[in-house]
C-alpha cells in the first residue's frame, strides 16, 4: 500500500514490531506477520494487546498515516499507544 507521508528528516533507530497505517479514506491496516490486515479502529487495541500485551516498553509501532488524514485520527492511534505502554514511531518521508 502506497501512502503520501508527511515529511521529515528526522530518524529514528527504533526498529518497530509493527505497523499501523491510516489511509486517507479512514481505512485501518495492521501489518500482521508481514501481511497487511485491514481492521476497523475498535479491533486495533485488542489486536495489539492479543499479540504483544501491555506494559511493554520495549514495543515500538511504527504509524503511518496519509498526510491529508484528520489530526484527531492520529491522536486515537497515539492514545492506544500511551495507554499500553507501547512507543509509537511516525513514519515520515524524506524532505524534498
Amino acid at each position: 500500500m502506497k501512502l503520501l507521508l508527511p515529511e521529515s528528516n528526522n530518524q529514528t533507530s527504533a526498529k518497530p514490531i509493527t505497523t499501523v497505517s491510516i489511509t486517507r479514506d479512514l481505512k485501518y491496516y495492521i501489518n500482521d506477520s508481514g501481511t497487511l490486515k485491514q481492521v476497523t479502529f475498535q479491533e486495533i487495541e485488542p489486536f495489539l494487546k492479543k499479540r504483544y500485551g501491555v506494559g511493554n516498553d520495549e514495543i515500538y509501532i511504527s504509524l503511518h498515516a496519509e498526510k491529508t488524514v484528520p489530526w484527531e485520527e492520529v491522536v486515537k492511534i497515539m492514545n492506544i499507544a500511551r495507554k499500553n505502554k507501547y512507543k509509537l514511531i511516525a513514519a515520515t518521508a524524506p524532505e524534498n
